[in-house]
């Protein structure tokens, strides 16, 4: 697989086999299927995005994945049929490295590559521009202007697409939310009627039963962190600033009947470091913390309790029982991806640590944390039937790697957990085959929790094609009752949604 590298030749591990963007818009009509596809499905689409540089990135040896411009990969189900599409969503970035025709600016590790006309569509002068090489050579960072500039051209929106209220957002944390339509054309940046006071997390959560959603952003300079309350019509309607000492990633957070929790872990954020190799910085020393808040509450309600050194990208929900929050979260020794050292600046991804999934109550009035390993092999991506957010949960689904390369793929397992009865069921996808998220839709918005669908893109690294995989998602362990083939590969991509399109 390593031998697909669509810039040329590269040691980057972003940047080769399926990693390896793909810089053509195309659409595939009527798709080879094998099985039939649940009448359900009619008139929905799975879309998805990731990060994939349309563009020879300008620093190749420090090209990060996260810096990738967005791009959607979508299937739409009409009637029976598979209609396939990708686009990219046309950020400020793009459209100005699409007139130049090429990249005009550096990423997150490689910031100080970006071009002289692309410092100039930053709005940075040749005496602003002077002024940021001695702030940086100061070790002070960007100022704040100078950093909201650089925010807004590396906001990719690559990290996920949904639908709130009756908009369709592409989303990732550095900015502010795409709006796009059905057809993945871009309408532009959302920001909520102006009341969006910076950025927002990809990770917004919705409480069903209350069509309330509620969505954080974090940031390098004070306040390090906003919290937001949104309505059933996607609009805001609070906002609370939550005082911390310094910003970090926080890159999900949790949402119980009553209460969020956030995860302020060691993964430092910092100005001072905006523009350097390493804009995020492992820092153990500092410890890692919980913070407990009434979902409706304010700063001053937040308690805040230590917790062993760990790091969480995704949990897969949280509830309450008594004064206890139950969470299942997929939890990392250190944060993987990032803090990579400037001597090794594209690691294979075995270097990288791996997630396990566990399960933590914490008491909220004493912060007494338990923990129970629910599985010691490595998995991400941990999802459910998010119409029953909130609640105790029963089913569960998340991806493992079992009996694979991690430098081919970073998953190849489905596995459907079962938490009433405590049991597995698992499917492997084959031998060379690699999966990333799986995305769960019920087949009635009224059915029972659980029973629905789940869908994978697999990439068979021998076929160099990647396939659409449809599972009902009680009875996993029995392979997909419909599998739609491309005739090429899908890019390895971060999150996407079901989401409805048109009545069926």
């Amino acid at each position: 697989m390593s031998v697909i590298q669509s810039f040329g030749p590269t040691s980057n591990a972003y940047l080769k086999g399926n990693f390896s963007p793909q810089v053509h818009e195309e659409e595939f009509n009527d798709l080879r299927i094998e099985g039939i596809i649940p009448p359900e499905l009619n008139g929905k689409m799975l879309i998805r995005t990731g990060p994939n540089p349309r563009f020879k990135p300008r620093d190749m040896k420090y090209y990060h994945w996260f810096d990738g411009d967005g791009m959607m990969n979508a299937f739409y189900f009409e009637n029976g049929k598979v209609r396939y599409k990708n686009r990219f969503v046309q950020t400020k970035k793009w459209k100005l490295e699409d007139k130049a025709g090429k990249a005009l600016f550096g990423g997150i590790r490689s910031g100080m590559s970006t071009s002289f006309s692309g410092w100039i569509a930053l709005k940075f002068g040749f005496f602003n521009l002077l002024k940021l090489g001695v702030r940086t050579i100061l070790g002070k960072g960007p100022n704040r202007s100078q950093y909201e500039s650089i925010a807004s051209i590396l906001n990719a929106a690559n990290t996920n697409v949904l639908k709130q209220g009756d908009r369709l957002l592409a989303l990732d944390e550095i900015g502010q939310p795409y709006e796009i339509n059905a057809d993945m054309q871009t309408i532009g940046i959302y920001n909520y009627e102006n009341k969006l006071k910076g950025p927002s997390i990809a990770h917004p959560l919705t409480d069903f039963f209350t069509n309330e959603t509620f969505t954080m952003g974090y940031n390098a300079l004070p306040p390090f962190f906003q919290y937001y309350k949104i309505d059933a019509a996607g609009k805001i309607i609070s906002y609370e600033p939550i005082d911390v000492p310094y910003g970090v990633m926080m890159h999900a957070f949790g949402l119980s009947e009553n209460f969020v929790m956030f995860y302020h872990m060691p993964a430092l954020f910092d100005i001072k470091n905006v523009g350097t190799r390493e804009p995020f910085r492992w820092m153990p020393e500092k410890g890692a913390r919980l913070g407990v808040m009434p979902r409706n509450g304010k700063n001053s309600d937040v308690k805040w309790f230590e917790i062993p050194l760990c790091w969480v990208f995704h949990n897969m929900n949280m509830y309450e029982e008594g004064d206890w929050l139950v969470t299942d979260v997929a939890k990392y020794s250190r944060i993987p991806l990032l803090d990579l050292g400037t001597e090794n600046p594209s690691p294979p991804f075995s270097l990288d640590p791996v997630a396990i999934l566990v399960r933590w109550r914490l008491n909220r009035l004493t912060g007494e944390l338990k923990e129970e390993i629910l599985t010691e092999k490595p998995v991400e991506f941990p999802n459910m039937d998010e119409r029953f957010a909130t609640k105790k949960h029963a089913h569960g689904y998340y991806v493992r790697l079992e009996n694979g390369e991690q430098n081919d793929g970073l998953w190849n397992t489905l596995i459907h957990h079962n938490f009433e009865t405590g049991k597995e069921q698992r499917y492997w996808f084959g031998e060379d085959c690699y999966t990333g998220e799986a995305v769960f839709t019920p087949k009635h918005a009224d059915s029972p929790e659980g029973e629905g669908y789940l869908m994978n893109v697999v990439y068979d690294t021998k076929e160099n094609k990647s396939r659409l995989t449809i599972f009902d998602a009680m009875e996993v362990d029995k392979g997909p009752i419909a599998t739609v083939h491309l005739p090429r590969r899908i890019e390895y991509d971060f999150h996407g949604n079901i989401v409805e399109i048109q009545k069926s």
